[in-house]
């Protein structure tokens, strides 16, 4: 047999071997992790899942008027697909007809939840006397809590009492009264109205949500809306959008966009490594932050992990740093809010101010500023509940023992 011959029959066996072992890496790759790691392939936890696929696209931001600092948080509500919670405390009180009395959560009560489509407003006339009564027992009560309320150069605080009543509508828009980037979330002493059981380890939900109306207004810079209880109300979710807003969703996946593109990739990692000095310099001695795991990315479309340190990592940023104001001078002036930094400005993430920005240089956040924002207060504020969070001390994904186990 020919030296020719041999080949050519070996070539065949070639190519099929070459085919099963790609196929073999190929399993291995996608197959195995759910086997070996959930994390792998899952979410962090149940909070997490929630968060990307339901919190984020209910809750919409924008600017009352283009060119402004004053940010607008709304909650868009449907029936039977959101959960709402209307909780009395020393200062806030609710009315209701009869027979709404039993969704209000009164003071040292389980929070109650609804997924019954309620709203909160200011009381019609028909409760006037009703509310007259409760401010002045709310009053007494404060006066008796603090006889020397005079002396001590205080003042008798607000007393608000709302409404509580039922929409016509299958979906609702609200203020929200989250603000920043947790959520309300609740796992623990709490009920379900209409359900006989709970179904899940926890549950988002809007507390005391007040329909969010508004009023168009003149400005020195143009035309622009502000919430007013006697406004207008939102028709639907694309009424909403033409006010400019946009949900936390889109923007996060827009900051993601622009964290690529700016290539902060090249200086940051995204990453906090099972080393000591790592999850320590991300959290400290007592509360150590947790190492990254994969199932942190998967919500992701690109991740980028690094794997230069010229700036700090910023995979605990959404804890270290969840102050908007500091980025917001971050950005504009890197060596002012950290000296020494080497780090360019991003001063087109700001728009100018014609009327000035009293007290500061810098200009007004843009839609790139909000979006990258917004995308790094996911970094490390997803990984467990807040009722769980590492940084109040938990340690549900035992850092400590990863550490350990690594030093033995």
């Amino acid at each position: 047999m020919s030296h020719d011959h041999k080949i050519e029959r070996s070539l065949p066996w070639t190519l099929i071997g070459v085919f099963v072992f790609f196929m073999l890496a190929v399993a291995v790759t996608l197959i195995s992790p759910r086997f070996v790691d959930p994390t792998w392939t899952h979410e962090t936890s149940h909070y997490q899942k929630q968060l990307y696929e339901f919190g984020d696209g209910r809750v919409f931001i924008s600017n009352s008027v283009t060119g402004t600092y004053d940010l607008q948080f709304v909650n868009w509500l449907e029936e039977g697909k959101t959960l709402t919670a209307f909780v009395e405390n020393e200062r806030q009180k609710i009315v209701a007809p009869e027979a709404l009395k039993s969704y209000i959560t009164k003071e040292n009560e389980p929070i109650k939840l609804t997924s019954h489509l309620l709203l909160l407003k200011s009381p019609g006339d028909i409760y006037k006397a009703e509310v007259e009564k409760i401010q002045v027992e709310l009053k007494k009560s404060f006066i008796k809590s603090q006889p020397e309320w005079e002396k001590k150069g205080l003042s008798i605080p607000a007393f608000d009492v709302f409404e509580l009543y039922e929409p016509k509508e299958k979906e609702a828009f609200a203020t929200s009264s989250t603000a920043g980037n947790i959520e309300d979330y609740i796992d623990q002493n709490f009920l379900l109205v209409e359900e006989q059981e709970v179904k899940a380890p926890g549950y988002f939900f809007a507390r005391n949500p007040l329909e969010y109306r508004v009023k168009e207004v003149e400005t020195p810079i143009g035309k622009g809306f502000r919430y007013s209880p006697q406004g207008r109300s939102i028709a639907s979710l694309e009424d909403l959008k033409k006010l400019g807003f946009w949900s936390r969703k889109d923007l996060i996946e827009y900051g993601e966009r622009i964290y690529a593109i700016e290539g902060c990739w090249y200086c940051h990692t995204d990453q906090t490594r099972t080393l000591v000095q790592d999850v320590v310099l991300n959290g400290s001695d007592s509360y150590p932050a947790p190492p990254s795991s994969a199932g942190e990315y998967i919500y992701q479309n690109v991740t980028f992990p690094g794997t230069r340190r010229i700036g700090p990592d910023l995979s605990r940023t959404g804890v270290k740093r969840p102050s908007r104001d500091w980025h917001r001078s971050h950005f504009w002036s890197p060596k002012t809010a950290s000296p020494g930094s080497v780090m360019p400005s991003f001063q087109h993430f700001f728009d100018d101010d014609p009327r000035g920005t009293p007290g500061s240089k810098a200009g007004v956040p843009n839609l790139r500023f909000e979006a990258i924002y917004q995308y790094l207060m996911t970094k490390g504020t997803r990984i467990t509940s807040p009722s769980q969070a590492w940084w109040l001390g938990k340690d549900p994904v035992k850092t400590k023992e990863i550490i350990e186990g690594l030093d033995r």
